[in-house]
């Protein structure tokens, strides 16, 4: 459960008295509340190395390693494959108002369009709707890819409603297909992939594909078909809203942006049920590694090394299976959103770049003293920076005693 920043801004405000110490503008306290969480973010693994030193205790709720698990819980990202970040897709979001590069497959149905509206949250997406004769309405882009290499397609879904019967309410998920089909080929035998999914707003679905050469059975590359669209046994009138629609390769090698810390990376190999852990070594050790007759890598035993922030080389480089890590990411920046009426900033809540802290709820007191802290160093008032010490010094003196 998030914390609401509104919620600490106004605690915030009224903890400074604002008419005598001083006005925190929506610009500052923005700055003050990222600060705050990283800085409450970061020592969540200083702690884990403290309390890790001493006994816990038979009771869950009050073990402070589980409840520093718990707080870290929400930021984990497992079972992640590791893909490239270059975009294979002529046009994979719609911030621009169009939809260059994809063709109109929705036949007599009301032609696709961008929007960016409350339903979709704001967000610029793609529409589809079946509101005309013709099945499943979709669009698609024709692409060339390696038949030596694996592919992720990825939708993000902004908006689904599918349109009630007579008699009947309308549901919340919407048929979804994807697919990837070689161009003058048909028929899943000629290397087709499909998919069909129960899409919910806000969901993100995936289809994995290694292209195949169905044409002479000897080329690097074939055309494919990558298209995505509504699944022709919905009801009349069903809408969904893309927000993004990506390809990229999987590369094994590529981190996600937006790591803080590295967990497991984990390689299965082909016709495993189970997976090996990929151990870390330095880039110092690799020589010894590959020079080692006994501890050289290899199916059963890989390795890898940090290339980056956003990069790994795994080694043997000829695994031929299934790569996927597991990391704590970056919390999100907050972001306290207003319109100005009457002179005053008053929170806006739907505003696109909104955000709220992610923190663990339990934390709201501590980003309070934290932004006073900071917000009396500003304004260099005193009072109010040691009011923000005190109490946080209290909080923590309580925890860990």
């Amino acid at each position: 459960m998030s914390i609401s920043i509104n919620n600490v801004y106004q605690k915030v405000l009224a903890i400074a008295n604002k008419e005598q110490r001083g006005y925190i503008t929506p610009q500052e306290f923005n700055l003050f509340a990222d600060q705050a969480q990283k800085e409450i973010f970061e020592q969540y693994f200083y702690d884990i190395n403290q309390f890790n030193r001493v006994p816990g205790n038979q009771t869950e709720f009050s073990d402070q390693l589980y409840m520093l698990e718990e707080k870290i819980a929400s930021f984990r990202v497992n079972n992640v494959s590791m893909l490239s970040t270059t975009e294979l897709l002529t046009r994979s979001t719609f911030e621009a108002g169009v939809y260059t590069g994809w063709t109109d497959e929705t036949g007599n149905n009301t032609a696709p369009a961008v929007f960016a509206e409350a339903l979709n949250g704001w967000i610029t997406s793609l529409r589809l709707i079946n509101d005309g004769e013709d099945d499943d309405p979709s669009v698609y882009q024709d692409i060339t890819l390696s038949t030596s290499k694996k592919y992720r397609l990825k939708v993000k879904v902004s908006y689904a409603k599918e349109a009630p019967q007579e008699g009947e309410s309308g549901t919340d998920s919407v048929g979804l297909t994807m697919s990837i089909t070689p161009t003058g080929t048909d028929g899943f035998l000629d290397g087709r992939v499909l998919i069909f999914f129960m899409a919910e707003t806000g969901g993100e679905y995936f289809l994995d594909i290694e292209p195949i050469d169905t044409v002479a059975g000897n080329q690097s590359t074939a055309t494919y078909r990558v298209q995505v669209g509504l699944d022709e046994n919905i009801n009349d009138n069903t809408v969904i809203h893309f927000s993004e629609i990506s390809l990229k390769e999987v590369d094994n090698t590529t981190l996600a942006t937006d790591i803080y810390r590295l967990g497991e990376v984990l390689y299965t190999h082909s016709g495993s049920t189970y997976p090996t852990a990929v151990q870390e070594v330095s880039t110092s050790e690799l020589t010894n590694y590959n020079l080692s007759p006994l501890a050289k890598p290899t199916y059963s035993n890989p390795i890898y090394v940090r290339s980056s922030d956003t990069s790994i080389s795994i080694y043997p480089n000829t695994l031929n299976g299934d790569i996927k890590y597991n990391y704590v990411k970056i919390p999100n920046n907050p972001k306290w959103t207003y319109n100005v009426v009457l002179g005053k900033a008053v929170y806006n809540a739907s505003a696109t770049d909104a955000k709220d802290f992610e923190l663990h709820a339990s934390e709201e007191n501590n980003l309070v003293y934290k932004i006073l802290q900071l917000a009396g160093v500003s304004m260099r008032d005193a009072e109010i920076a040691q009011a923000g010490s005190n109490k946080e010094i209290q909080e923590v003196q309580q925890q860990k005693s």
